[in-house]
């Protein structure tokens, strides 16, 4: 399976959130099957991604400009750079603007979580019973990033993998509280198996940039 593959959702109900509410997604959409990984990233470094400022939406560009972003924050740290791992100190403007590059935009919330539990609201991509085997947490004992495609018996019932740990993933959904914040999904090597709950959200800044906050891209289709 090539890593920037994508695999196709379609419209309809799902349970969506702690309470499981009935949720429509409206229109078919593609997701991609893993996390971006730093090998992808590269190929939006070499074309200039950084420079151009026709990708980056106005606050994006600016945040570039005022903090001279030229790179990830941890590109040349060996311990967050293997090609097949997630790409990982980037904020939300950079995740942003490699989406729009790939021809591509961030997921929804309701589009990230509808690939991540399917539609019958369990708790896990897997099911409804932890299993550290199945992906990248605290439990683990990694300590780190792990390869996109270490996990097939983790898989979501669409295909993705690494929805539940290795990197939180930005969405493009504000918070609805914090009106300043992005949502991110999926929980992350540092973190325990509650925040690896499909339903499970946190917020951060959108310029926060860390080694546990990664991201994937969707298509929305007509």
């Amino acid at each position: 399976m090539a890593l920037g593959e994508m695999v196709e959702v379609p419209a309809g109900v799902f349970q969506y959130g702690h309470e499981k509410q009935p949720v429509e997604i409206d229109r078919p959409f593609q997701i991609d099957i893993y996390p971006v990984t730093n090998r992808q990233f590269e190929e939006f470094i070499r074309d200039n991604g950084y420079q151009n400022d026709d990708i980056w939406s106005d606050e994006g560009r600016k945040w570039r400009q005022k903090n001279g972003i030229k790179l990830p924050a941890f590109w040349n740290d060996q311990k967050w750079n293997l090609p097949e791992h997630p790409v990982v100190g980037v904020s939300f403007y950079e995740a942003q603007a490699f989406a729009k590059w790939a021809g591509k935009e961030l997921s929804s919330e309701q589009q990230w979580e509808r690939a991540a539990r399917g539609t019958d609201g369990r708790k896990y991509p897997w099911g409804d019973k932890f299993d550290r085997e199945k992906c990248n947490t605290q439990e683990s004992g990694i300590g780190k990033t792990t390869r996109v495609t270490r996990y097939p018996h983790g898989i979501s019932p669409v295909g993705c993998y690494d929805m539940a740990g290795n990197v939180w993933e930005w969405t493009q959904s504000y918070d609805d509280d914090e009106k300043d914040l992005i949502v991110l999904r999926g929980g992350c090597w540092d973190d325990y198996q509650d925040a690896a709950r499909c339903a499970f959200r946190t917020r951060f800044d959108p310029f926060y940039r860390t080694g546990f906050v990664g991201f994937r891209c969707v298509r929305t289709l007509t």
